[in-house]
């Protein structure tokens, strides 16, 4: 795998293991495979903009392949709640760049060969 932590190929598997996983929209741990999935929410409204922040950190709790990512996603509205900017990105916090990739590719694969997904939030 080829590709960083947060490029588009990255966040396009991040979406769709999201969108696979996640029981519930206010839904904020679950576990994907191994993986510990943990979602805070920001928000605000006023009367001529609203914005939410959602900061996703994964974990991978294992003491000697262990790895944390974060993936951060922005919305901004207008006050006639039109999109004014809608942002993504994700960073590395620790382990192995390699392993977090190839987890992701792996996930990613799997729920096109499955439409059965394995999460489960609480």
């Amino acid at each position: 795998m080829n590709h960083r932590i947060g490029d588009r190929r990255f966040l396009f598997a991040w979406q769709a293991i999201r969108a696979a996983t996640q029981s519930a929209p206010e839904a904020t741990t679950w576990r994907v495979a191994d993986v510990r999935w943990s979602r805070h929410r920001l928000s605000h409204a006023g009367p001529d903009h609203s914005f939410t922040v959602e900061a996703h950190r994964l974990d991978l709790e294992d003491s000697r392949h262990g790895w944390s990512v974060m993936v951060v996603t922005e919305h901004w509205w207008d006050e006639h709640h039109h999109p004014l900017r809608n942002h993504t990105w994700a960073t590395h916090l620790s382990g192995s760049k390699e392993r977090i990739a190839a987890w992701f590719e792996g996930q990613a694969g799997s729920l096109e060969s499955s439409p059965a997904a394995t999460g489960r939030a609480t």
